[in-house]
């Protein structure tokens, strides 16, 4: 749960520094990136890929 919340946080981070240089705050594509991510941590963490040798 540590990991989601560091996520969602350092996405919110690179949100706003984004936003700085491109003077675009857009709410849709924060919470399309937010959604993608919790989505993908989830489903990574569900299948957690097995190691090669």
């Amino acid at each position: 749960m540590k990991h989601l919340i560091y996520l969602i946080l350092g996405s919110l981070i690179g949100w706003l520094i984004w936003g700085v240089f491109t003077k675009d705050f857009s709410a849709d594509r924060f919470r399309l990136l937010l959604i993608g991510l919790i989505l993908g941590f989830l489903t990574g963490r569900r299948n957690p890929k097995e190691a090669t040798e």
